[in-house]
């Protein structure tokens, strides 16, 4: 039976009121780009910690979605830069400490006070105060917030030391090195050097500081002048030169296969027992005992001498920051503040073996530190505290490491005189950055 006239046209009038009714636009989920080292679907604790930090914030935020994109360490800054040049870049970059005064100079991050640290308490930013904070902020402006902080000095293989019968406590300065060098190096029947007492390596590709940089702070110069000038070939920085690459041509103690060794390659020697000591990162040590047991990896303070308890180590980490072009930066912000803040720092140590960021973190932690094993996270606190340093980013300080690194290549490889190749480094490094 057909439908009345009538019906049919209360049928009309119900079908265009219910299309007129406004309904809500589905919610779309923001996407936001992260550049980093670490791969949350690696293995190493810093790569679990990221994957559990991204997944705990995706499922309290489900309208936000992160994707880490992993880039080499030593590339990762100058890629993000060249990305911001072309309009390109991530929303939230991991910026090496050597290229942070150009990401800021380049206007690349934006300031996070806009972001949330506005809506902080006094309270909250005091917990945060110290040199990684100071070293961000700039008239005012607090670009970025540091994770993964560095501590740069000695890792060494307790076991070794007691075989030999050594304390590490008694290392107090260079000579004491030198000595304790000599007693963990191993030969075999043969003469064959089978376990060196110190390693570190000298590619430019993934360069660590080299010793000499601890031995120059120490005798109160710097590795720059005021106007951001390399200061690689001062007398100390010769003398400190000579006593790092001594350490294989003189005494022994050092492997002449480290001249082309990548801190990688450094790790891989002391991990498989090839040598007792090595300049190494505070960041890397709860990997290292993953592969050999927390009681076979310490960590102590560089050596000093005269009225110098410590030679000051090199600090380093990473400046966490937002793309000041970025179309989703609160989103992106939001993600910053939880990373590094109360809930993720605490991860970032307990799980991740990272120095704190946030005293807060460190008086919550009640006796983790005393635990077996992490008695390092001590020694970086102590030696960041007391004895650091960081690179200045009033200017560029991009390629100083690999700079001295092939300086010390060209003295073990070519037999060059060791003051003119650091006058060589010095120019090729004011050349580079046009100083």
């Amino acid at each position: 039976m057909k439908p009345s006239f009538k019906a049919s046209i209360a049928a009309g009038l119900l079908s265009l009121s219910v299309a007129s009714i406004p309904f809500p636009a589905l919610a779309q989920k923001a996407t936001v780009r992260m550049w980093t080292f670490l791969n949350p679907a690696g293995t190493t604790p810093r790569e679990v910690t990221l994957a559990k930090i991204v997944s705990d914030f995706q499922a309290a935020n489900p309208d936000i979605e992160i994707v880490t994109e992993t880039h080499a360490f030593d590339q990762l800054t100058p890629k993000f830069l060249a990305a911001h040049g072309a309009g390109k870049a991530p929303d939230i970059i991991w910026a090496a400490t050597d290229f942070l005064g150009d990401a800021i100079g380049a206007g690349s991050l934006a300031d996070l006070n806009d972001l949330f640290i506005k809506k902080w308490t006094p309270e909250q930013i005091a917990d945060r105060k110290g040199p990684y904070w100071d070293l961000t902020n700039r008239n005012g402006k607090q670009y970025a917030l540091f994770t993964s902080r560095n501590y740069i000095s000695i890792l060494y293989r307790p076991d070794f030391f007691k075989e030999a019968g050594l304390d590490p406590a008694t290392i107090k300065t260079w000579d004491d090195f030198v000595k304790a060098a000599k007693a963990l190096t191993v030969t075999d029947t043969s003469g064959q050097i089978v376990r060196y007492g110190f390693a570190q390596g000298y590619s430019e590709h993934q360069a660590d500081p080299l010793l000499m940089i601890p031995m120059v702070l120490a005798s109160g110069e710097g590795i720059f002048k005021k106007d951001g000038r390399a200061n690689f070939a001062s007398p100390a920085g010769v003398a400190a030169m000579k006593f790092q690459t001594d350490l294989i041509k003189e005494h022994k103690v050092s492997p002449p296969q480290a001249a082309t060794w990548t801190v990688d390659d450094v790790y891989e020697q002391f991990a498989s027992g090839r040598a007792a000591m090595i300049l190494g990162a505070s960041v890397r040590v709860s990997t290292l005992q993953s592969k050999l047991g927390d009681d076979k990896v310490g960590m102590m303070l560089w050596p000093g001498s005269g009225d110098v308890k410590h030679a000051p180590a090199v600090m380093a980490g990473w400046a966490v920051g937002v793309w000041s072009g970025s179309k989703v930066k609160a989103q992106a912000g939001k993600f910053v503040e939880y990373m590094l803040g109360p809930d993720g720092d605490k991860l970032w140590v307990t799980s991740g073996g990272q120095s704190p960021g946030l005293q807060s973190t460190l008086n919550g932690l009640g006796d983790f530190t005393k635990q077996p094993g992490k008695a390092y996270l001590n020694v970086a606190s102590e030696g960041s505290a007391n004895y650091g340093w960081l690179a200045p980013i009033d200017f560029s300080a991009g390629g100083y490491r690999q700079a001295l690194n092939k300086a010390g290549q060209r003295i073990l490889v070519n037999g060059e005189d060791v003051k003119t190749s650091l006058e060589r480094a010095e120019a090729e490094f004011n050349r580079q950055h046009k100083r």
